[in-house]
């Protein structure tokens, strides 16, 4: 799983990277990685552990430009939040459930309550 982490960072580097993107890449590449939820999941984990890498929403801020939006919590409960929100979310959007970033280019983590206005 080491060469997964490195390409995933290595991509990071270029842009964000998908929900759809991640699985489309574990699929075809991603060395040894079970593509199941589980295999996500531990992806994602390993991921973020690094405190190298973000997880969060990709919103559309001015015309030309579009915010990352970290979300809080420990690792588990956003690799949690992420599979909820995938398992959640209408087939069209599951590719975009979720977004990846590297720590340094997130705009803003989400307000301490995300639940609430």
């Amino acid at each position: 799983m080491k060469s997964t982490f490195r390409d995933i960072i290595e991509m990071l580097k270029d842009d964000m990277v998908s929900h759809g993107f991640l699985t489309q890449y574990l699929s075809t590449c991603g060395e040894g990685v079970p593509m199941s939820s589980t295999g996500v999941a531990n992806v994602l984990s390993e991921l973020l552990s690094s405190e190298m890498v973000e997880i969060g929403e990709a919103k559309l801020s001015t015309s030309d430009y579009v915010e990352f939006i970290a979300w809080r919590g420990t690792v588990a409960e956003r690799v949690d939040r992420a599979l909820k929100v995938v398992a959640s979310a209408a087939d069209m959007d599951k590719e975009f459930a979720y977004w990846l970033a590297l720590r340094e280019n997130i705009d803003r983590f989400e307000a301490m309550h995300p639940d609430r206005p």
